[in-house]
């Protein structure tokens, strides 16, 4: 086994920070689109607003996970919550969580190598 080098585990530490952080955020997307359907009509307008302005938070945040990281796959994660919010929008939930796990499978993919370095090093 060869030694990694500190940058690269500094970076696997950047990475596996953010797709948990992501990871969790988008569990708790799927949550709130469930509760959307559960909602009468004179509730989901306001409801929609609301997680559409979540959504775009968490665009942000997964943004800033592409510009710290330098891991690209996250913008796939980016593309997936555009969709996901066109779709919040047209009130289709079904396909909008659909999107969203699309989303965490990603995000879990993303951080896996991170992980796996992180582990050789025993600090996960």
């Amino acid at each position: 086994m060869r030694e990694k080098p500190l940058s690269e585990i500094k970076k696997a530490i950047v990475i596996f920070h953010y797709a948990e952080k992501i990871k969790s955020n988008l569990i708790l997307t799927t949550s709130l689109l469930e509760v959307l359907n559960s909602m009468g009509d004179e509730e989901i307008l306001g409801a929609e607003k609301l997680l559409v302005a979540y959504f775009n938070a968490l665009v942000q945040e997964v943004n800033i996970a592409t510009n710290v990281s330098g891991v690209q796959g996250f913008q796939d994660v980016n593309a997936k919550l555009g969709e996901a919010i066109e779709q919040t929008k047209k009130h289709d939930y079904a396909n909008a969580m659909k999107l969203v796990s699309e989303a965490i499978s990603i995000t879990t993919t993303n951080g896996n190598k991170a992980a796996e370095t992180l582990k050789e090093k025993g600090l996960i």
